[in-house]
């Protein structure tokens, strides 16, 4: 359905599916951003479809019109659900930033998480969209409180993949659609192909990450390989920001997976040392 006919406001997120006319056509990925970035998007969605991938964009002006509930956040959860529950989206893409106190083009939801110091602090968290419920048991708009909101925490099951494209103008999104395309039309039939690096901040490696390459990723990735990289001891640093740049700009992994915690402004490394948008500026893989 074109964007100029979209149905009126529904009190209801379940509405927008059972009522006929307002049912949107079949897409398997629902695009999200700010309504300044719509027609940026396009290009990319036209590419998409090329490849068999129909996406649909909503814009947080057109949720949030659609949508009751208490805030933004909230509403695009509502939003989000519909299309997984009832209209078969598999793939849900924010594409905008997000910035602290629910800024940004597409906000993301503070929950209140334990930092590696043990400080409490409001953490930006994506996954808080899949769920189906709100995290806010208590209804205090504090988020994710382990002990007071724990019953309305919910983790996906891994049916639905979402992922954030952290733009913030027009600019932004035509690099990264050339980029896509470039990655999707030209990628590299080699070795560098099919080879995938894990790397992680944590002295040893999370049990899920030491299996998922045998367990799923494989299957993928025939005759690939995989080789890892995490510290080995608290006294050895084993990786950082200066190892994840070399590992980056050596050209021989076509995939590379990073696992720890984030900031807006930074991912976090052993002993508090981060890779921002410093160390990102210093990253070099134009040949590949």
């Amino acid at each position: 359905m074109a964007l100029g006919m979209i149905a009126p406001v529904m009190a209801h997120p379940e509405h927008e599916f059972m009522a006929g006319l307002s049912a949107p056509s079949p897409a398997t990925v629902l695009l999200i951003t700010g309504p300044e970035l719509v027609d940026s998007w396009k290009p990319f969605v036209a590419w998409k479809k090329r490849l068999g991938k129909p996406v649909r964009i909503l814009s947080t002006t057109q949720i949030s019109e659609r949508y009751e509930a208490k805030d933004l956040q909230e509403k695009i959860r509502r939003c989000i659900r519909n299309h997984t529950d009832h209209l078969g989206t598999r793939w849900i893409i924010l594409g905008g930033d997000s910035e602290e106190n629910g800024g940004g083009i597409v906000p993301s939801r503070e929950t209140l998480h334990r930092t590696q110091s043990g400080e409490l602090t409001k953490v930006p968290t994506d996954i808080y969209y899949l769920s189906k419920k709100d995290w806010d048991s208590d209804n205090d708009g504090v988020y994710g409180e382990w002990e007071q909101d724990r019953e309305s925490i919910d983790y996906p099951d891994g049916d639905v993949g979402l992922g954030r494209i952290p733009v913030r103008r027009s600019e932004d999104v035509k690099a990264y659609t050339e980029k896509v395309i470039a990655y999707e039309s030209r990628y590299p039939e080699s070795e560098f192909a099919t080879s995938m690096a894990y790397a992680s901040a944590k002295t040893s490696l999370p049990t899920g990450l030491q299996t998922r390459w045998d367990d799923k990723i494989s299957e993928v990735l025939t005759g690939g390989s995989v080789r890892y990289f995490f510290p080995t001891s608290e006294k050895n640093k084993g990786f950082g920001p200066e190892e994840w740049i070399t590992l980056f700009n050596g050209l021989a992994y076509g995939k590379l997976h990073l696992t720890g915690p984030g900031r807006h402004d930074a991912w976090l490394f052993k002993n508090e040392t981060k890779v921002t948008q410093a160390e990102i500026s210093q990253l070099n893989n134009k040949e590949a």
